[in-house]
């Protein structure tokens, strides 16, 4: 029986030695039929013409503008899924694969036709490589989400609650099936928390998500607490407001007042971590307002007011006894229960 055909898509974004390496671990896959796709989201420079030169066997897509990751691996989904694939894999071009790791994607897939995502196991960029994430779990009853990085108990979820597993979008292979019933990502999110939604959607239209726990990837996990100023204001901002639209769009009434509140708590405790990281505490505040106000899509341009971000800002905080702006401890923030799945394992 001939291999399942997967088109392996990686988005370039002004990140061309990413790309490449990434694009080099997956051309010594042990897997055979499988064709690497390149949507270059709007890079500025020479980045197409680079990426031609020292992969010619990879096909390009090259965009004029950044359609976001949603927007960029939509378009490679539907180019890949009209050419005949059987799959596609969606790899983040800052991760490295192991040899095996398509050939074990596949395998799994192949178990059962109602899977309709799989993902591996993502573990550090170290020579003595620690995992970090493997899956998350959702409660809408709750609410809550949250991941883990022990097998055991990603094995339990898989088992004892398979209507609620989320898989992380850094290497998530994708069924046909699926995509032809549910379509795309949603394009609203632009970038993070999309691959949240897609887990959820794949479980309302009958399918499951499913993980290869002997498979690897190799993706370095964002250092929120070790050196947060190290991660671009842009993805705070998409962080913040995208969780606020993902539980807008699951959720109503108290659950997602609750919900909301969490989500406004935690990100003022990591607010407290950034230091003098002005850019980045900007970016949640924002993203936070516009989670609240539902903007939708790319991080709009834009300064809020001053006069609204004081008020902003003194809400998170609050004030003490002797007026200095307050901030919380991670004891006092108080949430239904887990460990919470942070928006950065993508």
């Amino acid at each position: 029986m001939p291999q399942p055909s997967v088109y392996v898509i990686v988005l370039n974004w002004n990140t061309l030695e990413e790309t490449a390496r990434c694009i080099d671990s997956v051309l010594g896959h042990s897997y055979l039929n499988y064709q690497i796709l390149v949507v270059d989201n709007g890079s500025t420079g020479d980045s197409v013409a680079a990426l031609r030169d020292r992969a010619p066997n990879v096909e390009v897509i090259a965009l004029s503008t950044n359609t976001g990751y949603t927007g960029g691996n939509n378009i490679g989904m539907a180019h890949a899924f009209a050419a005949g694939a059987d799959y596609v894999w969606l790899l983040n071009n800052d991760a490295l694969a192991a040899p095996d790791t398509l050939a074990k994607l596949v395998e799994t897939a192949e178990t059962e036709p109602d899977i309709g995502l799989v993902s591996p196991v993502q573990r550090e960029w170290t020579d003595a490589p620690d995992i970090h994430t493997i899956c998350g779990h959702f409660d809408f009853a709750a609410p809550l989400t949250e991941q883990t990085d022990a097998i055991s108990l990603a094995r339990s979820w898989l088992a004892e609650r398979p209507q609620r597993v989320l898989l992380y979008g850094a290497a998530l292979l994708v069924r046909r099936a699926l995509w032809e019933k549910i379509g795309g990502l949603d394009e609203r999110f632009f970038a993070y928390f999309e691959d949240s939604d897609y887990s959820v959607r794949s479980i309302y239209a009958g399918f499951r998500n499913y993980l290869a726990l002997d498979a690897f990837i190799y993706h370095k996990k964002k250092p929120t607490k070790d050196n947060p100023q190290s991660i671009k204001p842009h993805v705070y901002y998409y962080v913040a407001r995208n969780e606020i639209l993902f539980w807008v769009k699951y959720t109503r009434g108290l659950c997602l007042l609750k919900s909301i509140w969490w989500h406004i708590l935690r990100q003022r405790y990591q607010i407290n971590r950034m230091g003098g990281y002005q850019a980045g505490i900007d970016a949640i505040l924002a993203g936070l307002w516009d989670g609240w106000r539902g903007v939708r899509g790319e991080c709009p341009a834009r300064q809020h007011p001053w006069l609204l971000r004081a008020a902003f800002k003194l809400f998170l905080f609050g004030r003490n006894k002797s007026g200095a702006m307050s901030p919380v401890h991670p004891a006092r923030i108080r949430r239904p229960g887990g460990s919470p799945s942070t928006g950065l394992d993508r």
